[in-house]
């Protein structure tokens, strides 16, 4: 089993909330952390750009990364929503193996 970090960015924590619940009841993650009101600072559309954003970490299994991108971005405010993940290379093995029995 190849666990994952996933992380995103929402424009609410409201939103966030509805996506990490969407993708929990998905079973396609297996928990994830919110961290409310961050500065982000970003180009887009030919400007510099500011924004209070929530960030989302999500931990999961590499075989629902696909899924977890179709769904977000079916869910989500932004046009280009921010949805990346990397590879858990180590840590408690009693949690890897619960995120395995999760998602």
């Amino acid at each position: 089993m190849k666990a994952v970090m996933g992380y995103m960015t929402a424009g609410t924590k409201t939103e966030a909330k509805e996506i990490v619940m969407a993708l929990l009841e998905e079973g396609l993650i297996a928990c994830a952390n919110l961290v409310d009101k961050t500065d982000s600072y970003f180009s887009w559309e030919e400007g510099i750009h500011h924004a209070k954003e929530t960030m989302v970490f999500f931990k999961t299994r590499q075989k629902n990364v696909d899924k977890i991108v179709k769904h977000i971005k079916t869910m989500h405010s932004y046009d280009c929503p921010c949805v990346i993940f990397w590879d858990i290379t180590g840590g408690n093995q009693a949690f890897m193996r619960w995120i395995q029995d999760v998602c």
